[in-house]
């Protein structure tokens, strides 16, 4: 019989959580799941503990391949897996002992082809709790709009806190990007599978554990991370040109677009790379033919928070230096507060 959930880690040298992550897997209160761990050419003690892991249980299976990235890797996965749910999780996070039942059992309840739980940011020193504030809801993506649905980012970006149905995977042939063409190739998942989803679940509780380690591709300075978080609005563009709402398209990609140029601005500004950098940045950003348009859309929309609108407005108007002064600045502030009150998610 097929598993219950079948549940995906791309590993790759990360010798030192890896144990942390398979005894958060291994120890489920779902029993019914099988744990695909791909080793993704590493070349620390990562294949050795895999190794072990899998002689003392059963539902492990193990993928070895030359090194593809994370998403070369959880295709590997999604080739081989069986259940009626897929998960993913990544190799230096961990799972709390309910989350896949959970998860699991208010999917069969809501005929779910997604559910999401919230999770807790975990930095070295400290922890933001419930990172997502999520409620207890059930939405119909008819009814809510599928454009609604995606800009309220509360259950629609990361991939590791979500059950997906592996029969809309299948049946759509549902990939992540293997050649390196995007950095978000999380995000370009969920909006392709999100073409094909009806109804999608949240749970409150804060069930994954995501954590921000010192070192980690997150953090280090990546000189093409503009062009490729362009690609993947295209890539959107592509996937959706016959979906039967255009404007709703619309909506959804000049959210999306704004999202991957702050994205890239914040990037810049996380490594220091200067504002002649992030300006020169905006500047090449604005040759999109959507660009300034997607810039007028959010600096006019009242659900935006009113200093990334501010952010838009300056960028509307081709004032790349000063929108770049203003980002930071407001990084700046933001750093601040969160010093001062103790909690949120660095910008």
């Amino acid at each position: 019989m097929k598993p219950a959930v079948s549940i995906i880690v791309p590993v790759y040298n990360v010798a030192s959580y890896l144990p942390r992550c398979l005894d958060s897997l291994i120890g489920q209160t779902l029993s019914d799941i099988e744990i695909i761990l791909v080793d993704d050419g590493s070349t620390d003690r990562s294949a050795e503990i895999l190794s072990r892991y899998a002689g003392m249980d059963g539902r492990i299976k193990v993928i070895r391949q030359a090194n593809q990235g994370q998403g070369g890797a959880r295709n590997a996965g999604l080739d081989v897996a069986a259940g009626t749910y897929v998960g993913f999780v990544d190799a230096d996070d961990w799972a709390e002992p309910g989350m896949f039942e959970t998860l699991y059992q208010r999917a069969l309840e809501t005929g779910a082809d997604l559910c999401a739980c919230d999770y807790n940011t975990v930095y070295d020193r400290r922890v933001v709790p419930n990172a997502l504030g999520l409620t207890d809801e059930t939405v119909h993506i008819a009814a809510r709009g599928i454009d609604r649905y995606w800009l309220d980012k509360k259950f629609s970006v990361v991939l590791w806190n979500k059950l997906y149905k592996r029969s809309v995977i299948r049946d759509h042939a549902i990939r992540f990007d293997a050649h390196g063409e995007v950095f978000s190739e999380d995000v370009l998942f969920n909006l392709f599978y999100l073409l094909h989803t009806r109804i999608v679940a949240a749970v409150p509780m804060a069930l994954y554990n995501y954590y921000q380690r010192q070192g980690s591709l997150t953090h280090s300075f990546k000189p093409d991370y503009l062009q490729k978080e362009l690609t993947l609005v295209e890539k959107f563009r592509t996937y959706y040109a016959a979906y039967e709402d255009q404007a709703k398209t619309e909506n959804m990609m000049a959210g999306l677009l704004f999202d991957r140029v702050l994205d890239n601005s914040l990037h810049n500004l996380e490594c220091r790379t200067g504002l002649r950098r992030l300006r020169r940045d905006l500047k090449l950003a604005s040759r999109h033919p959507f660009f300034f348009e997607c810039m007028r859309r959010i600096a006019g929309d009242s659900g935006t928070w009113l200093p990334l609108r501010g952010f838009a407005l300056l960028n509307s108007r081709g004032l790349f230096l000063l929108s770049a002064c203003y980002l930071k600045a407001y990084r700046a502030a933001s750093r601040v507060k969160k010093r001062v009150d103790g909690s949120g998610i660095p910008a």
